[in-house]
């Protein structure tokens, strides 16, 4: 069962309050200040470089970024202020003519309206965030007001964080995968780099074994050669027989 909570003595307070202001200013001043701030942000987002650049000579300024902000700021107030008198005039003319009643109520519903649907947005998007969800459905969830600002904010933002949780995640995946995969890339890259340091330090070892080999064989087939060469010289020129000495001699006749 429903009650009238504090939460919506609160709600409708603001919401009557504000619906009285737009009474007394009427339809066409509240559209238009609407259209003047917005607006203003529009336009003066878009132009603050310019605006800055042309007010800059005449206060001796240097620093864009000030440059940039007074720009914004004069461009704001500027289409703000110039609106909101078309506003006055136009709220004018509609009193002269007779409507001036009907634009003060059009003015009720529209400033009511307005603050209602800021707080309905409010409490949906709040309403998405599940820490938020338990508090509210404790507090406010039997209130009277709730329900409407509920339904009117899920008709607005039309958001539902599960489906928009889903939308990131599946942003993201994607990423990781391209990841993996830059990694898997690199760690292929470090591999090859591997093997091929790896086949050339072999070719190397090879290489030296080889050389070695060949010098030894050489070696060899020179020494053999000298040692051929020797024997030939020992065959070709024999040593000559060798004379008896005296010693021997008279060893002979001692016998």
């Amino acid at each position: 069962m429903q009650n009238f909570t504090v939460f919506d003595i609160v709600i409708v307070s603001i919401t009557v309050l504000l619906g009285l202001k737009g009474l007394l200013r009427g339809f066409i001043k509240e559209i238009f200040g609407l259209v003047g701030i917005i607006g203003g942000i529009f336009i003066a987002s878009r132009l603050a470089g310019d605006i800055g650049n042309a007010i800059a000579p005449l206060l001796a300024l240097e620093n864009q970024a000030t440059i940039k902000l007074i720009g914004f700021v004069i461009g704001l107030v500027g289409f703000w202020a110039i609106i909101y008198i078309l506003g006055i005039i136009l709220s004018k003319i509609f009193q002269a003519s007779g409507l001036g009643l009907f634009d003060r109520i059009l003015g009720f519903f529209f400033g009511s309206a307005k603050i209602f649907l800021i707080f309905s947005v409010i409490v949906y998007a709040l309403y998405q965030v599940n820490s938020f969800k338990d508090l509210m459905d404790t507090k406010v969830g039997k209130s009277v007001t709730f329900p409407f600002l509920l339904s009117t904010g899920g008709f607005i933002v039309k958001l539902d964080a599960n489906d928009f949780m889903k939308k990131v995640e599946e942003k993201i995946t994607p990423k990781k995968e391209n990841e993996v995969i830059e990694e898997d890339d690199d760690l292929l890259k470090q591999k090859s780099i591997k093997e091929e340091l790896s086949d050339t330090v072999k070719g190397m070892k090879e290489a030296t074994i080889k050389s070695s080999e060949e010098v030894v064989d050489a070696v060899k087939k020179t020494v053999n050669k000298k040692v051929d060469e020797i024997a030939k010289e020992i065959k070709n020129n024999p040593l000559p027989e060798s004379t008896p000495t005296q010693e021997d001699t008279n060893t002979e006749k001692t016998e």
